[in-house]
């Protein structure tokens, strides 16, 4: 008889890795764009553009780091890196929305794209009292925009986000509290910002 042995760990590097804080966004960020502005499929490339390029320009910084010696890993966990990289998402961020305004995206999917920068501002608050977990608050922030903007059935990728906290559980990256704040300071910042329009 074949056995085959179930490996909680490898599942859980695999959910780390895959989505990782930078692609969810990405994703969303093309949904709720092309969803805003159909007909036309401008919106689609303007969401995809721009959180794509934050994601690639943060994505790129985290390496270079890495490369440079100013953090251990591309996702470092101590916290004074963790910072340092936070900061420069958050430069990243407000650049990314300045050029795309200027270069005249919708002004929907303008007031959306300060979403990312709000949320990774307070993330870089947050980690200076604790390690607040990325994995959960990225994951969360991006159903929870899809979900309020493109179709309501997005909620069943809740799911998702409860698989990635896990994952983040089980590796030992952060502690359930740590989780759960990523996960409530992702919904709560989207869900603002789609009802109050800030």
């Amino acid at each position: 008889m074949i056995t085959v042995e179930y490996d909680r760990t490898w599942w859980a590097r695999l959910l780390s890795t895959c989505f990782a804080p930078p692609l969810l966004p990405v994703v969303a960020g093309a949904a709720v764009g092309w969803h805003l502005t159909r007909p036309g499929h401008y919106g689609l490339l303007w969401g995809l553009g721009g959180s794509g390029s934050w994601a690639v320009l943060c994505a790129a910084l985290a390496i270079a780091g890495a490369r440079l010696g100013w953090w251990p890993s591309p996702v470092p966990s101590q916290r004074r890196p963790r910072l340092m990289l936070l900061g420069v998402s958050v430069i990243a961020a407000a650049a990314v929305w300045l050029v795309c305004g200027h270069l005249g995206a919708p002004p929907v999917l303008l007031a959306l794209g300060r979403t990312a920068l709000l949320l990774t501002a307070l993330v870089l608050a947050c980690t200076w009292a604790g390690n607040i977990s990325l994995h959960t608050s990225s994951a969360a922030a991006s159903i929870t925009l899809v979900t309020l903007l493109v179709d309501v059935r997005g909620a069943v990728l809740y799911l998702l986000v409860a698989a990635i906290a896990w994952s983040r559980l089980h590796l030992r990256a952060h502690t359930p509290a740590q989780v759960l704040l990523g996960a409530g300071l992702g919904t709560s910042v989207c869900t603002a910002t789609v009802y109050l329009q800030l």
